[in-house]
Formats: C-alpha cells, structure tokens, sequence
C-alpha cells in the first residue's frame, strides 16, 4: 500500500482517539498502530523489536496512571524509538535526536533530496492518480445520488439524516491534517546516515597512542600527573573532614528539629551534587588521553579511586538521613527525587570507576548513563507516585500532612475519602470539606470520559460495578 495511503488511513484514525480527548486507551492503540505502521516499511533498516515493546509499554504506564510525567516519559519513548526505527545501532541519546529532528524535518529533508528522484516518480505514477481520481469521483457520486435517493424513499432518508458529520470541522481538519504529516514522517524517515556514522566511529575505548608518542610526551605527562595528585589529595582530605564532621553530626545524641534535619538532608544533597560534578569533571580531564597509558600513573589513579570511594561513603550517608528523614515525616516528591538523584549518583561513580580502571571514553559515560536515565524514567513511570505517597503516608505515619496529599493529583481521591470516612475525627472539617469536593470533582471526571479516554480506573470499576 502506498505510504500516502497509509498516512491518510493513520491520520483519520489518529483523528478519531486524540481529537479534543485526553490521553488514555487511546495512546495504546496508537501506539500498537504506529508500531505495526513501521514494520511494515522494508527498506535497509530493520525494527527494534525491544524499544518497541519498551515504547508500547509505556503507553500501558499511561493507561494505568495518566499523570505529567508518565505522558512525559511516553513521549520520550516514542522519540527513541522513531530514532531506533531509523538506524538500531544508534546510541540512546543520538536516538531521541533522531526522533525529535525526524518529527520535525522529515518532509522538508525528504523534500530537497528526492525532488527529482526515483521515490517521487514511484509515488506519482500514472496507476496512484488514476486511483486518487476514482476515489474523488466516487465520492462526489455517492453524495448526489445519496441526496437523490435520499428524497426518493423515506426509510433511506431517516438512515441519512442520522449520520451526524458535525465532528468535521476546521479545527478537525487541520489536526488530521497533522496527523498526516506525523505518519508520513514514520514511514518516510529523513536520510541519517552521515549522523549514525558519525556516532558509530566514536569508539567506547581509548585508542593507545604509540611508544614514540609516549616517549616525546613523557615530561609532560609527568607535569600533569603530579599536578593531578596534588589536586586529587587536596580534595580526598577535604571530602574525608566533611565526612567526619558528618558522622559526628549525624549520631550525636542531642535531639535534632525536623526543620535542621532537613536543612541537613539537603545540605548533604548539595554536597554530594558539587562533589560529583568536580570528581566528573577532573576525571574526564585528567584521564581525556595519554595520561591512561603513562607507565607512572598509578599514583593518580589510586587517589582517584579513593576519591570515588569518599563519595559513596557520601551517598550512603546521604540516604541514611534522607530515610530517616523519610521515616518521620512521610514521603514526598522532593524526598523521593533524593533517592532518585542517589541511585543516579551511584550509577556514575560506578561508570567514572570503570572508564578510569578500563581506559573508557567520554562516549561511553555519556551513552551508559544517558542510557541509565532513561532506564530510571521508565521505572519510575510503573509507579503511581501519588497513592504511593498517600498510602505509606496514612499507614506509616502518626501525624500526617493532610493538606500535602490533598494538593497533589487527583488519583488519591479515593484513598483520601475512605480514609476521611474512616477517621473523621481526627480531620478538620475545613481538610474535610476539600477532600469531598476533590473526590466529587474526580469521579464526575471519569464519569464523563469516551472510550478513547479510559484508563484502568474505568476498566475496574466497570467490573465492580
């Protein structure tokens, strides 16, 4: 089938779930027709069957919890893998390029470099407009003897009278009409080949340089590894007195305010972020080359393994007192992006480790841990974070922050009325009364939703009920 064919049935379908709708069941059917739209394109380029389940699924994240950041971590799904669709040996973050500059440019590029190719032929040819003739033809026919018919037999008037075209507007044009240009350019993609070549050649090991190289460099490589130990045992002694003022800080017996913890937790977090972005930065410019490969370097490199080391001592300490921290006063967002930054900070100092221990690039700790970014965005958008939050808040804490659940999304609604129900007392009235107008505001919410807006909410409640 034609790709302008293909485009126009994509574009009518794409109008009939998005059009003045919310996101929901419609983003997975989507997303299983675009997925299914691409496989069929046969060219050079072959489809990434793991990001498109990847893609698909997180499109299930969004039908079982429509939040920002689950529609947000769809969309970067779905650049991905346009840009996996594209070239399969791309790095993750030239993938998201690819996508975002393909949904953008695809038809102005194509435009310039098939003008006079064989493709515009193809899609031009004799046997396509004779079709797109006969189409138009019928269509115009099927109008006119509809409207004659119509007036000649009553029953076949009533049948025409009830379909309700009001739906066709301007508006509704005009987003079909996007919807085209988006399915055209899935199915027609740009030219990436001088991009994906590009990224291809940056190796993810260091190239050794030659013993001459190393000979006529050996002076400097000696000025520069001293002045790296010197640098690296400066901070390796300032890092070790923070870390013991922190120790005694942190289990001193006298009684610490919720409001100094928490000054505390994020003076750490403060900390651990300058000291990371240094330990990065002085790693990738004291080990960039020949420096690797310089016989007396192992100076260096210890200290910058007990550099690395200092700051996991760090981190850990620095999830102690957020968990603590947690533990009395209840999750929030703030505090679970600690734990995020944490697991995110863990993950460089392990890859700053292995690009110093193995002779790695600077290509390879962007492409694992941009790669590694993605990986935690994906997880996280499996978890409904606001009946998380609201659940281990009411079932752990003693004196919870109502007012904090009550301002967060709308899916706690429930959970905030059964347990308003179940604790009325203990509930000002004020908290009360929001709470109720919530719940109400929410259910009248599902309650007015097409099938192209369900989400599992509408799914299990349907089987309840």
């Amino acid at each position: 089938m034609n790709i302008h064919i293909k485009s126009i049935l994509s574009a009518i379908a794409f109008s009939l779930l998005f059009y003045s709708k919310s996101f929901g069941l419609n983003l997975f059917l989507i997303s299983i027709l675009i997925v299914a739209l691409v496989s069929t394109v046969r060219e050079e380029r072959s489809l990434s069957w793991g990001y498109s389940i990847v893609y698909i699924t997180s499109a299930i994240f969004v039908f079982c919890n429509p939040s920002g950041f689950n529609i947000f971590v769809h969309f970067m799904a779905f650049m991905i893998f346009v840009g996996k669709s594209m070239s399969k040996k791309s790095s993750v973050y030239l993938s998201w390029f690819l996508g975002c500059s393909n949904m953008l440019i695809a038809s102005i590029s194509n435009f310039s470099q098939n003008e006079k190719s064989e493709v515009k032929k193809k899609d031009l040819s004799p046997q396509l407009i004779n079709r797109l003739k006969g189409g138009l033809i019928a269509l115009v026919l099927i109008f006119l003897f509809g409207m004659l018919y119509r007036n000649a037999n009553p029953v076949f008037g009533d049948l025409i009278n009830q379909i309700n075209l009001d739906f066709i507007s301007i508006p509704w044009l005009f987003f079909t009409g996007l919807g085209y240009i988006i399915f055209l350019h899935l199915l027609r993609p740009f030219n990436s080949e001088e991009l994906v070549a590009t990224d291809l050649a940056q190796k993810n090991d260091l190239e050794q340089p030659t013993e001459l190289i190393l000979i006529a460099e050996k002076k400097k490589l000696a000025e520069e590894h001293t002045l790296g130990s010197m640098v690296f045992i400066a901070l390796n002694l300032l890092l070790f007195f923070f870390l013991a003022t922190d120790i005694i800080y942190l289990f001193q017996q006298t009684e610490i305010s919720n409001s100094r913890y928490s000054q505390s937790v994020h003076q750490g977090v403060y900390a651990l972020m300058f000291s990371i972005v240094c330990a990065i930065v002085l790693i990738l410019y004291f080990f960039r080359g020949n420096l690797n490969f310089f016989e007396g370097n192992m100076r260096i490199k210890s200290l910058t393994y007990v550099w690395i080391g200092l700051n996991l001592i760090l981190v850990i300490f620095t999830s102690y007192k957020n968990f603590m921290y947690v533990e009395a006063l209840g999750l929030t967002y703030k505090r679970i992006g600690v734990f995020v930054y944490l697991l995110l900070t863990l993950t460089g100092l392990i890859t700053a480790y292995i690009k110093v221990a193995q002779l790695k690039s600077f290509v390879y700790l962007a492409r694992t841990n941009i790669a590694t970014v993605f990986v935690f965005l994906l997880i996280s958008a499996a978890i409904p974070w606001d009946k998380t939050i609201t659940w281990f808040n009411l079932e752990t804490i003693e004196n919870v922050d109502i007012d904090y659940l009550v301002n967060l999304g709308d899916s706690n609604s429930e959970q905030l009325h059964n347990f308003v129900k179940k604790n009325p007392a203990n509930i000002e009235l004020q908290i009360q009364d929001r709470i109720s107008e919530k719940h109400i505001a929410f259910i009248a919410e599902q309650s007015e939703k097409t099938w192209q807006e369900y989400t599992l909410y509408q799914i299990v409640n349907t089987q309840i009920q």
